[in-house]
């Protein structure tokens, strides 16, 4: 069911209408028909395989909630193994086969630009990347008693197949979701009007912004020869097109979720503020930051250190060798979650070199920032921090957007500080695009302050509504473009 759809739209209003209509002790049972109904539309297979690994992991956690000891930790091998077997299998497993057939090669001395053979064609179900990080964390937080195990199968049903969050996240928390859904808040015409707006505001930034800058993007990537200084532009507005998609799809969830009552988590902070890579990733996809903060890398860095035995290991301190490895691997990992492709993998520790050279330079940046004058006038600085990390954020992104290694090296290849012609046109109205949406998302970021909005008539607001509508509908792309994300 494509969301451009008036069906997606009649879904979606049929779902918190009769939501609200129903007795709510019934809720869960209506809300889990419609998101099964919804996650079914792409077809039956893959609704298949969320209801099996549902199934397995409820069942597992409630005889590991019961057990202790070796037994305790055999059924979290179990309860955690089997959806990441289904997302390895699914998501991997044509990168796996791809990478041994090359080691082979390799050990075999076949001559480079041999046939690789066939691809291993397998479809893979729609959002499995993030119902599977929803069964992981339930099933560690049962494990470390952190939660109990859900009783009521159709509550946890629900809480893995939320059509909201099914499709890309947010990845929201079990001990956060469950106790809501329980409550069954009443109708609140507040929240229902939030949720409008957080819909409408999503909606913009997909259709007008996202959209209308991919076509700048994907031609600057799909031939980069020449283009010069439109490349840099491109990566500068593949930041804001990646950006607007993805947390325009948030907005959108998060307003459905306000229209039915439930809070969910925010997944977006204004990321293009950051003043540095590590605050980049507090403010984009949070709840994959956190998610892989809790049950990625605060345990892998538990385990280097218990397996460094002195305060320094090669005469490097053994905190510098946990920090290390953890955000290299954690950030490795991340990227290959985005997709099976190496390039996603060189994103990601291209990150988590940043980190670590940020990590590595903190005194010898605070001792320039004081030398230069910097740290008296705040205001530069922090525009100096932003502007740098808004460059290392976006070269990275070349890497991301790239269909290949060969690909980004073509792009870097080509990138030159002349601006050809041809394009310019396109890049003016774009660059007013981009100027006018960060208008918006300053008054955004700083309603609390403008008062004056709420207190403006009711006829006003509601000009004022129809035009941003009449806007959307105006200058959006008339392509079928998916959400970035539901590709990961």
């Amino acid at each position: 069911m494509e969301f451009r759809s008036a069906p997606f739209w009649i879904f979606c209003a049929a779902a918190v209408l009769v939501h609200h209509a129903v007795p709510p002790r019934w809720r869960w049972a209506w809300l889990l028909a419609a998101s099964y109904a919804l996650y079914g539309s792409f077809g039956l297979p893959i609704l298949a395989v969320l209801v099996g690994l549902t199934a397995s992991v409820y069942a597992v956690t409630l005889l590991m909630e019961r057990a202790d000891g070796s037994r305790r930790r055999r059924l979290l091998l179990v309860a955690a193994g089997v959806p990441l077997a289904a997302l390895v299998g699914f998501k991997y497993l044509s990168l796996i086969g791809q990478a041994l057939a090359a080691a082979a090669r390799a050990l075999a001395g076949t001559p480079a630009g041999t046939p690789a053979g066939t691809p291993i064609n397998i479809l893979v179900p729609i959002g499995i990347s993030f119902y599977v990080f929803k069964l992981l964390s339930y099933a560690i937080d049962v494990y470390r008693r952190k939660l109990p195990a859900e009783r009521h199968p159709g509550r946890f049903a629900l809480y893995v197949a939320y059509f909201p969050q099914v499709l890309a996240g947010p990845i929201e928390r079990a001990g956060d979701f469950l106790p809501q859904v329980r409550a069954a808040a009443p109708w609140n015409p507040q929240d229902t009007a939030a949720g409008v707006r957080l819909v409408a505001w999503g909606l913009f930034k997909k259709l007008v912004v996202a959209d209308r800058l991919g076509l700048y993007v994907g031609e600057a990537f799909a031939s980069p020869a020449y283009k010069s200084f439109h490349l840099v532009f491109a990566a500068c507005f593949y930041y804001i097109q990646i950006y607007a998609d993805f947390s325009g799809y948030s907005d959108i969830s998060v307003g459905l979720s306000r229209m039915l009552g439930l809070r969910a988590p925010l997944n977006f902070n204004y990321p293009y503020l950051a003043r540095s890579v590590g605050d980049f990733w507090t403010r984009w996809h949070i709840t994959l930051s956190s998610w892989l903060r809790d049950y990625l890398f605060l345990p892998l860095a538990y385990a280097v250190t218990r397996r460094i035995p002195e305060d320094r290991l090669w005469g490097i301190r053994a905190d510098a060798w946990t920090y290390a490895v953890g955000v290299l691997v954690t950030f490795t990992l991340a990227g290959l979650w985005h997709g099976a492709a190496w390039t996603f993998a060189a994103w990601g520790a291209v990150h988590g070199l940043y980190l670590l050279v940020s990590h590595a330079t903190t005194r010898l940046r605070r001792r320039g920032a004081r030398a230069s004058g910097l740290r008296t006038r705040p205001r530069l600085h922090a525009a100096v921090q932003v502007g740098a990390t808004f460059i290392l954020v976006t070269a990275a992104w070349v890497l991301f957007r790239a269909t290949s290694f060969e690909n980004a090296w073509t792009y870097a290849r080509y990138l030159q500080f002349k601006l050809p012609p041809a394009g310019c046109a396109n890049l003016l109205f774009d660059l007013a695009l981009v100027a006018v949406f960060l208008g918006l998302e300053w008054v955004q970021r700083n309603r609390p302050r403008l008062a004056v909005l709420d207190r403006m008539p009711v006829e006003v607001k509601a000009i004022g509504y129809a035009l941003f509508v009449a806007v959307t509908l105006a200058f959006s792309v008339n392509a079928a473009n998916p959400f970035i994300y539901f590709r990961f």
